[in-house]
């Protein structure tokens, strides 16, 4: 049990908006970490390198990053032959959306504030913990699954509490407020493109209250705080 005042301590952790020139102090690079010169999310690998100090025990032996046009805001995609390999030789790529030339173009990468930013890659790397936990078949199952929304229910729920309990909760209710703020339905023009796309790029956000509650269960220890 931790006491109170510690408790306390750290829970206001969770409440820190984040900054550039807090972020841009994480530019150790490493070889597990792979971002193309010429892709536009080279800019952002500080990000990532922030968000991976949060996941300590994380087994992988690489993340790709990339970005390509896709309705999918974010995706993750372990390496075809790696589904057959230990979780700690898996090579995994995620992948971010660059335009889908709907509203969605509104909450890409790019388009979001940096706790969002941060946000979003932390369910990118949550969703790799979960991998990183299945068999073959599993994974192998999970290409369906997570795209699924009446099948991936608990997968998301588990994912969003992975990124809560590294310490990231107040990041991730700012994404679930910015995503649902811009996608609003009186936001679309096309009413077709809000059918296709909405509830595809929505159904893995848990809702802003729930985070809060869950917050006060996942207190944020001092040792992994990250200014």
């Amino acid at each position: 049990m931790i006491p109170m005042m510690h408790k306390a301590q750290t829970q206001n952790l969770y409440y820190k908006t984040l900054t550039d020139s807090i972020i841009n102090t994480f530019s150790v690079d490493t070889n597990h970490l792979s971002i193309k010169r010429t892709d536009p999310m080279i800019k952002y690998k500080n990000y990532f390198n922030y968000v991976l100090c949060f996941y300590k025990n994380l087994e992988y032996k690489k993340i790709r990053i990339r970005s390509e046009k896709t309705h999918h805001v974010a995706d993750v995609k372990p390496k075809p032959i790696d589904v057959i390999a230990a979780p700690e030789e898996r090579v995994y790529t995620i992948i971010f959306s660059s335009g889908t030339g709907s509203l969605i173009d509104t909450v890409t990468f790019e388009k979001l504030s940096v706790d969002s930013k941060i946000a979003l890659i932390s369910k990118q790397i949550s969703l790799v913990q979960e991998y990183s936990t299945l068999g073959f078949f599993e994974v192998i199952g999970m290409r369906f699954k997570k795209h699924s929304i009446r099948r991936s229910k608990e997968l998301n729920k588990d994912v969003n509490l992975y990124s809560i309990e590294a310490g990231l909760g107040y990041q991730l209710m700012t994404y679930t407020n910015e995503v649902y703020d811009k996608l609003f339905e009186d936001n679309w023009t096309n009413k077709h493109d809000q059918k296709k796309y909405y509830e595809k790029n929505t159904h893995s956000l848990m809702r802003y209250d729930a985070i809060k509650i869950y917050l006060y269960d996942y207190p944020v220890y001092l040792q992994n705080v990250y200014k």
